[in-house]
C-alpha cells in the first residue's frame, strides 16, 4: 500500500504531535506514524513541569527558549481546549526549590541574580517564609520561589493533542517504521512493516528511538534513553502542597484533581528497561518523607516509568538535516519535552513552510551538530 502527504511524521509524542498539528493547521496533509500508541511513551509520563527558569542552570540560549515557551502555554492549552474540548489543566503556581545549607542558599542566590536580570522574578523566601507557606515539608534554611514556573497533566495533555491530530492528521498507531529512504526529486518514503508511504518532506520526532533511524542515513548524532521512573499519591484531607518543591533532583508536583506526582530516578545505564523497581520506588518514597513529612501518610496510588530522549547536551536540535533537505529532525529534548513542545511546533513550522527562523531558535538548528558522518 503507498499514499502520498506532504509531511509524514515519525512519532507520535508530545513533539511530534504538537508539530503536526501546526502542520496541518497550515493547510499541509500530514500523517502522524507512531510505534505504539499516541503518546504512549516519555510524554504521558511526564510530571508537567513548566520549569523553565528550573531548568536553566545559566542565562543563555536554552534560557530564552524555555522562557519563550512557557509564554506560550496559556494560549496553547486554550487553542488546545478549544478545539478538543479536552482541559490540560495548566496550573501557574510557582516552583519551589529549597536550600538545606547556607552553601546551598548561596546557589540560589546566584541564580535568582541572572534570572533577574534577564526579567524573570525569582523571589528568596527565609526559613519561617517557607515553613508558613508550605508547613507539610521539613525545616529548612530558606527557598527560591520562581512563581512563573507551573505544570500542567502530561497525560490531559497528551490526550488533547492525540484528539487534535486524529481530527486534523491521518495516524498510524501500532506501525513502527523501519525506514526512511530518500528518492530521486527530493521526495521521500516512509517503509513500515506493512506500508511505504510517500512523502515530500518528513518529521523526524521518535524520542529516545531517533538515533537508529538516522544512522541509516549517515547522521550520528545519539539520543539516549534515560529511564524515570515516578509515582503519585494522594495527600490526606486537608494536608496539601500549593507550589511544585524542588531539591537535590526530587520534585513534588501538585495537580489540580488534588493528587501530588513524586519523581524522577535519572537512570542512564537501563537502556530501553521499562520496569518498576524496587530501588527506584523506595528511593523517591525516602525522598518523599525526607522533604515532605507531613505527606509520609497519603495514600500511594501508581508508579510508571518514561524513557526520556537525552542527547549529549540535555538539549534539542530541531529543523532540516544538512544534505537531505525535506528531512526535519525534533529530537534530544530530554526532561523538557512537554515545556518546549509548544515553541518546537512553531519552529517546526517554519522550517516546513520554508519561514526564516529568528536569531534566538539557530542554536538549536539540525545543522549546528546534526552532520557528523555524513
Amino acid at each position: 500500500m503507498t499514499a502520498g502527504y506532504d509531511v509524514v511524521v515519525v512519532g507520535g509524542g508530545a513533539i511530534g504531535m504538537a508539530g503536526a498539528w501546526r502542520l496541518a493547521q497550515a493547510g499541509m496533509k500530514v500523517l502522524v506514524v507512531d510505534k505504539g500508541r499516541l503518546g504512549g511513551e516519555a510524554s504521558s509520563a511526564a510530571a508537567g513541569m513548566l520549569g523553565a527558569q528550573l531548568e536553566a542552570h545559566r542565562a543563555g540560549s536554552f534560557y530564552e527558549l524555555c522562557r519563550e515557551s512557557r509564554a506560550l502555554y496559556p494560549t496553547y492549552v486554550a487553542e488546545l481546549m478549544e478545539f478538543t474540548g479536552i482541559d490540560a489543566q495548566l496550573v501557574q503556581n510557582g516552583i519551589l526549590q529549597l536550600a538545606y545549607t547556607e552553601a546551598d542558599a548561596t546557589l540560589l542566590h546566584e541564580r535568582a541574580y541572572w534570572q533577574r536580570q534577564a526579567g524573570d522574578s525569582a523571589v528568596w523566601m527565609d526559613a519561617s517564609e517557607v515553613q508558613a507557606a508550605e508547613p507539610v515539608i521539613r525545616p529548612v534554611y530558606g527557598g527560591l520561589f520562581l512563581p512563573d514556573d507551573g505544570n500542567v497533566s502530561a497525560p490531559r495533555l497528551v490526550k488533547a493533542l492525540a484528539k487534535a491530530v486524529g481530527m486534523s492528521c491521518d495516524v498510524r498507531e501500532g506501525s513502527p517504521v523501519s525506514a526512511i529512504s530518500p528518492e530521486t526529486g527530493g521526495t521521500f518514503v516512509v517503509t513500515t512493516a506493512t506500508d511505504r508511504f510517500h512523502a515530500d518532506k518528513v518529521l523526524l520526532t521518535a524520542g529516545a528511538w531517533s538515533s537508529s533511524l538516522l544512522r541509516p542515513l549517515g547522521y550520528t548524532w545519539e539520543i539516549q534513553p534515560v529511564k524515570g521512573q515516578m509515582l503519585s499519591i494522594r495527600p490526606p484531607f486537608g494536608v496539601s502542597l500549593r507550589r511544585t518543591i524542588y531539591v537535590g533532583g526530587t520534585y513534588l508536583v501538585p495537580k489540580r484533581d488534588g493528587t501530588v506526582v513524586v519523581g524522577a530516578t535519572e537512570e542512564r545505564d537501563a537502556g530501553f528497561n521499562r520496569d518498576v523497581t524496587i530501588g527506584g520506588i523506595s528511593a523517591l518514597s525516602e525522598a518523599l518523607r525526607e522533604i515532605a513529612p507531613g505527606l509520609s501518610h497519603a495514600e500511594f496510588l501508581q508508579s510508571w516509568t518514561g524513557l526520556r530522549p537525552g542527547s549529549p547536551d540535555g538539549e534539542p536540535r530541531i529543523g532540516e538535516l544538512p544534505g537531505l533537505p525535506g528531512l526535519m529532525i525534533a529530537i534530544g529534548h530530554f526532561r523538557n519535552g512537554i515545556l518546549l513542545s509548544a515553541v518546537t511546533a512553531q519552529m517546526v513550522e517554519a522550517a516546513a513552510t520554508g519561514r526564516g527562523w529568528p536569531e534566538r531558535w539557530r542554536p538549536f538548528h539540525a545543522a549546528q551538530t546534526v552532520q557528523i558522518g555524513r
